[in-house]
């Protein structure tokens, strides 16, 4: 390699971490300077008019039990509740439209409707057929219970 060469290959490369420290300058807030709020969570998507809500203003007579399903733990349950979900019945309902509105209102539990098979499990709860329920999900109790989730 000649002299040219390596002076031209020595300032690319200076010019290149160069570029990395500005990028990264520019990305981080300059001592002294509040941090920048983060971004406000989108609104939530309203159900088409034609798909009618999975969500009820209050339960229909005594709410169930949801922590017996495997996947809600005491903060789902919570979440699920202030959201309007009360009954065993209302999630083994749902259509895949209200599913995918439901599970976009769980926030950083997206997903565990769908991966923890709540509306099979809701389905067997709902018809009290408890043989069929720990056939297939696994033994119902206190001490499945307490691995239940979040």
């Amino acid at each position: 390699m000649t002299d040219v060469q390596l002076i031209l290959i020595g300032a690319l490369i200076v010019a290149v971490i160069t570029v990395a420290f500005a990028l990264l300058r520019a990305k981080r807030p300059a001592a002294g300077t509040p941090a920048a709020e983060p971004a406000a969570p989108p609104a939530p998507a309203a159900p088409p008019e034609s798909t009618p809500s999975p969500f009820l203003p209050a339960p229909n007579g005594e709410a169930d039990d949801l922590g017996q399903i495997k996947g809600i733990g005491p903060k789902m349950q919570a979440l699920l509740k202030e959201l309007g979900v009360f009954h065993y019945s209302q999630i083994a309902g749902w259509t895949p439209a209200q599913l995918a509105l439901v599970d976009s209102q769980l926030g950083q539990f997206q997903g565990r409707p769908t991966r923890d098979q709540w509306q099979s499990q809701a389905r067997l709860l709902a018809a009290g057929d408890m043989k069929a329920y720990e056939r297939v999900h696994g033994k119902l109790g206190p001490d499945a219970a307490a691995g239940g989730g979040a």
